[in-house]
């Protein structure tokens, strides 16, 4: 045989030993995917990925030899094959595996923080605040319920909204199961809108409330919307600020152009094994990446993100609980990745979509949408359109967080909708984009 083309053929089996190693990465991936219904045995699963890319290493490797021209081609395909798989198998422990150090502290509790045990099952934590001494308390308490989901009440919002209890509201705070301060589910799977819907129905009971006025940012908007569909007599009032979509979050699409940027970091591999596992088999995601440490592998994600929450040229305004992210943070946010999975996809499972629902309830509302907000139009369109009592606010030159740019103007325009005075300003009554029209 000619010299060139042997060193041809010895070319393409270098290219097909190339392809044999990604098709054997594939395998791998694969093979323990679908095993994952069945089985949430961690040493199981790594065990069925380690021989599924050895099986196919070795028989790509045996297909390189023939083509090589090799004369001991059961030697060549051991040898390429172990050597790839013992690699393999040391990078499936040190990125996948071993388990990451927990270097930042637990997060501390606020001052006034308690906690509610509910029949539920939920350990949830709160701040409350109630009337100054001399002020009446109103009878319909506010329930401000945070975004994410997964995410938690910030002591910016403590510092927000306390100061409402000054006109007679007591004001209770709380982070939702799994997030922040409040108890982890035992497992995973339990995290859904049902639950979050039946914990703050154990929690209008747990203040002796007949009604409740909710105040619900982005994600809070949507189980707001959820649970008024299920218990359309118990909100007194609503806001729904910054909402997200009252249902199928999944097809939102975000718009970070108005906003002050930042681009997510690279998800660690060892999560994003995790979050891959928690829709064929929660138990086996758990199994491999706990609570605790999902948390802790999520901030250095999310954390050069800070800037999207607000309009460009902003981030001086970002308070230092959210600029610390990103400058190395000391303490554990309490942001939970199986929270945020669990329930911004839940859209195929009961309760089932409430716009119906929705469309027969005459439940007072407000929605506050901001000009930089990334989250779309539409949605808060949706909300103005669906529920037949609801008025629309355009704030402009703020974020998804208005209240860290506006302050004031969100103040008054909550303000004088809670205590039936007249609109701090005009709403806005057209179906086209405010951003474009203002602009």
């Amino acid at each position: 045989m000619p010299p060139w083309k042997l060193w041809s053929l010895r070319g393409i089996a270098a290219v097909v030993l190339l392809i044999v190693f990604v098709a054997a990465l594939c395998a791998s991936g694969l093979a323990s995917y679908f095993l994952a219904a069945w089985s949430a045995s961690i040493p199981l699963l790594a065990l069925t990925a380690t021989l599924a890319f050895a099986l196919v290493a070795w028989g790509g490797a045996w297909l390189g030899a023939i083509i090589w021209r090799a004369t001991k081609r059961a030697r060549f395909a051991a040898a390429f094959s172990g050597i790839l798989t013992a690699i393999f198998v040391a990078a499936l422990y040190f990125a996948v595996l071993r388990p990451s150090p927990l270097r930042l502290a637990d997060t501390a509790p606020f001052d006034n923080t308690r906690y509610w045990q509910l029949p539920t099952g939920s350990r949830i934590a709160y701040s409350e605040y109630d009337p100054p001494a001399g002020v009446a308390a109103r009878p319909e308490p506010i329930v401000f319920l945070h975004g994410g989901p997964g995410m938690r009440t910030g002591p910016f919002d403590l510092g927000f909204y306390s100061p409402f209890a000054a006109q007679g509201f007591r004001v209770y705070l709380l982070d939702q199961a799994g997030s922040g301060l409040s108890g982890f589910l035992p497992r995973v799977r339990d995290y859904s809108i049902i639950r979050a819907v039946q914990d703050l129905e154990a929690v209008r009971q747990q203040i002796d409330a007949k009604k409740m006025i909710l105040i619900g940012h982005s994600w809070g908007s949507t189980l707001a919307a959820s649970y008024m569909a299920k218990y359309p007599d118990r909100v007194a009032k609503v806001v729904f600020y910054s909402p997200g979509s009252i249902w199928n979050w999944s097809q939102e699409v975000p718009d970070f152009s108005r906003t002050d940027g930042g681009s997510p970091d690279f998800v660690s591999l060892r999560l994003l094994a995790a979050l891959l596992l928690l829709d064929r088999n929660p138990a086996a995601a758990q199994n491999l990446l706990p609570q605790r440490e999902a948390e802790e592998l999520l901030v250095p994600f999310i954390a050069p993100t800070a800037g999207t929450l607000v309009c460009k040229g902003d981030s001086d305004k970002l308070p230092p609980f959210l600029t610390s992210l990103a400058s190395g943070p000391h303490v554990n946010p309490g942001f939970n990745p199986y929270v945020l999975n669990a329930l911004a996809y839940d859209t195929d499972k009961p309760p089932g979509d409430p716009h119906a629902l929705l469309r027969l309830n005459h439940t007072p509302a407000i929605i506050l949408f901001s000009e930089c907000n990334y989250l779309p139009w539409s949605g808060a369109l949706d909300y103005r359109k669906t529920m037949p009592n609801v008025k629309l606010y355009y704030i402009p030159k703020a974020g998804h967080f208005i209240q860290f740019e506006q302050p004031e103007l969100m103040t008054r325009v909550i303000l004088a909708f809670l205590l039936d005075q007249p609109d701090s300003i005009s709403p806005y009554s057209g179906d086209a984009d405010p951003r474009n029209l203002h602009n």
